[in-house]
Formats: structure tokens, C-alpha cells, sequence
């Protein structure tokens, strides 16, 4: 029988220390898969802006991961200057590791997931998710289920929310802010462009190039011109972005776009109060599943781009 004052041994001196000490290198022993997905990004796309836009992830958000794997390892995987974007002996080593452990992790998904997953994905989106971000996101996913074939369409905002249920198994959408339902993806200003070496935004009646009827930005454009007391009316109306882009930079009209799918043309620059247009609302990106049983090859592709596009921070 133990004795009444028998106590329990204190813990020797520093012993939480030294716990601590081996959690902490446990942790810097893990190799996260989203900071070894940037590392691939900021190399194969040449640096971090467009493994940033890549990955749909801010540029901020990529160099914090890269600043973290760094952190993990003990060692800087960039020379100096960081710009020039030259490995370092630790950095070649790890991206060879990075590319293998991703391609394994693809690979074990895959092998765990009982049977072979078919069906057909009905998906709609924005035209520049349909042309920029989903194009490669999509070629990845058919490397891990090619008996899934992805229909993807490229929709209007109002013409989406009406078929997602009915004929949409996934959407991803632009919404005003605080309007949208599903996963928050990112937030978009919206601008009025024109061409540097043009003044369509001069003449009377405005000249406009816009998406058809039903698309966010075009009624956000009518309400907030008509609202200012400007007259205007649509040159040139198109479901193709990169036509109404390519009408903006010859001069023909002043277009609407969400900032990002105009931040690469220098030959284009945004209007704003000091040239008679007033700001517009910006634009929220949500990704969407319908309200009903998914196929499995829906749920499939949800869960995937779930991983792929992060929630906004």
C-alpha cells in the first residue's frame, strides 16, 4: 500500500523544455503539401505573380509559404537576389523531393479510392476561371480520374444561378459582395478600361463593349452610368472576354472588367472619378454545388477544387 505521504516525483528540471523542443522538430520534420505546391509553382511558372494567379492565391500568400517551407527546412531555397529566382543547392534538392512526394500523394488518392470513378461533371464559370485558372486545375484532375469527363460551359451571372441545380452540377460565379453562397474564392475590384491611346470615354453617347444581358458587370455598368447622367449605348456586346478586350484595345469602346483579367495589358488603364466615371462595386467569386445529390464524379471534382482553390484569406 503506498505510503500517505508518498508524493509524486517532480519533473526534473527543463523536461517541459526539452518536450517542447522535440514537438518543434517533429513539426519542421513535416514537408506540407500547399507549401511544396508553391515551391513547384514559383519555379515551373518562372515566378511568384503568376504562381500567385497559378495557384489562385494572392502573391503576398506565395511568398509567405515560400518563407515558411524555408523556415521548416533551415535553409534558404533561393539565391540572392530572391527575384532572379536561382535555386540553391538545398533548393534543387527539395524541389526534385517536392515534385515526387506531390506526384505520390496524387498517386496513394488514387489507389485508396475503391473502384474507378466515371461520369460526366456539369460545370459552369466565369470566362476567366473557364480560360485562366480552371484550364490547368482541369488537365491535373483527368490525370487522376480520365474516366471523368468535365462539360464546361462558360455563363453569365444570372443565366449560371438559374442552371445550377437544373443543369449545373458546379458553378463558380461572380456575385456583389456579401451576396454570394457556397466557397468565397476572391474578390475582385471592377474598372472601366480603355485603351491608352484613345478617349472612347469622351464621346456622347458613351460607347461600351460588354458581356451579354444577365452578366453582373454589364448591369453594375448601365445602372452606374445611367445613375451619373451619362447617355451611352453598347457598341459591341460578346460572351467572349478576350473579344471585348481585343474591341477595348483598338480604341472602339470603354469596356468593364474585374481587375485581374485586365492587370497584364499595359496598353489598357482603368477610368476612374477624376475622368467622369464613377467607382463600381466589387465582385465576390464563389464556388458553388448544386442543392441535391452530386454524382460521385461531381463530388469528386468539388472536393478537388476545394484543395486546389483555397477559401479567400
Amino acid at each position: 500500500m503506498q505510503r500517505d505521504d508518498q508524493s509524486t516525483p517532480a519533473p526534473r528540471p527543463g523536461a517541459d523544455d526539452e518536450l517542447a523542443d522535440c514537438k518543434g522538430m517533429l513539426r519542421g520534420r513535416l514537408l506540407a503539401p500547399e507549401l511544396l505546391r508553391a515551391l513547384v509553382a514559383v519555379v515551373e511558372c518562372n515566378g511568384y505573380t503568376p504562381a500567385a494567379r497559378y495557384l489562385h492565391r494572392t502573391q503576398a500568400a506565395i511568398s509567405q509559404q515560400i518563407a515558411r517551407l524555408e523556415d521548416c527546412i533551415g535553409f534558404d531555397l533561393f539565391e540572392q537576389p530572391k527575384r532572379q529566382l536561382q535555386l540553391t543547392e538545398q533548393g534543387k534538392v527539395l524541389l526534385d523531393y517536392a515534385r515526387r512526394l506531390l506526384a505520390l500523394n496524387n498517386e496513394a488518392m488514387e489507389k485508396l479510392r475503391p473502384g474507378v470513378v466515371s461520369g460526366k461533371v456539369r460545370m459552369g464559370a466565369t470566362n476567366f476561371y473557364a480560360t485562366r485558372v480552371l484550364p490547368s486545375l482541369l488537365a491535373e484532375f483527368s490525370e487522376i480520374y480520365p474516366a471523368i469527363h468535365i462539360d464546361l460551359q462558360v455563363g453569365v451571372a444570372d443565366e449560371m444561378q438559374r442552371k445550377l441545380g437544373p443543369a449545373f452540377d458546379l458553378t463558380i460565379n461572380a456575385f456583389r459582395g456579401g451576396e454570394g453562397n457556397g466557397v468565397l474564392l476572391r474578390k475582385d475590384p471592377v474598372v472601366w478600361a480603355v485603351s491608352r491611346k484613345a478617349a472612347p470615354h469622351l464621346k456622347h453617347p458613351v460607347p461600351l463593349a460588354l458581356l451579354p444581358q444577365g452578366s453582373l458587370l454589364r448591369r453594375w455598368a448601365e445602372e452606374t452610368l445611367t445613375a451619373s447622367g451619362k447617355r451611352w449605348v453598347v457598341l459591341q456586346e460578346s460572351s467572349s472576354v478576350e473579344v471585348l478586350r481585343a474591341s477595348v484595345l483598338a480604341g472602339l469602346a470603354v469596356g468593364v472588367f474585374q481587375e485581374a483579367t485586365i492587370s497584364e495589358a499595359a496598353e489598357l488603364r482603368s477610368l476612374g472619378p477624376d475622368d467622369g466615371f464613377p467607382a463600381l462595386p466589387s465582385s465576390e467569386m464563389w464556388l458553388e454545388r448544386a442543392d441535391r445529390e452530386l454524382p460521385r464524379a461531381a463530388k469528386c471534382l468539388y472536393e478537388f477544387l476545394l484543395e486546389q482553390l483555397p477559401r479567400w484569406e
